[in-house]
């Protein structure tokens, strides 16, 4: 097994780092499943297709069961804010998933923020997790300006 792996980190590629770094990365939410990661020998691709990062590992995936009801009104996400350059960004919420797809709709929040409920190992952005996805426009996922 290689062990130096590079990741994309707001488009400028980071690393080396070993493999057990990549994997908590992943698991803290700094890695998403479709966040660009390369070995020393691979090109480029998508966390999620290397195989050897469970799914289970990824905040976007967890507490997710395909097929169950999404529970629409309970107060359970909180979403980072960013505020001016330098500054930290503020946890905003609790929010309910119907009125974060109403901001995702209304443009008041972006695909690209940051959300965390109880029950996830790290934060994850709006557009990994499935509970927004249906309201999230594969236009705006190509051009973060509409975003």
């Amino acid at each position: 097994m290689n062990n130096k792996w590079y990741c994309h980190v707001n488009l400028k590629p980071q690393g080396p780092f070993s493999l057990e770094e990549v994997r908590a990365k992943v698991h803290k939410g700094e890695v998403g499943p479709q966040d660009l990661i390369c070995d020393e020998t691979s090109t480029w691709k998508p966390a999620m297709e290397w195989g050897i990062f469970e799914f289970q590992l990824f905040p976007a995936s967890q507490g997710f069961i395909q097929g169950t009801e999404i529970a629409d009104n309970v107060r359970e996400w909180v979403l980072l804010v960013e505020q001016a350059v330098g500054v930290k960004p503020l946890q905003e919420g609790p929010f309910t998933v119907s009125e974060l797809r109403e901001s995702l709709i209304n443009g008041n929040v972006s695909p690209y923020q940051y959300v965390w409920k109880t029950g996830l190992s790290g934060w994850c952005q709006l557009k990994d997790r499935p509970e927004f996805s249906m309201v999230i426009s594969s236009e705006r996922l190509s051009d973060p300006s509409l975003a």
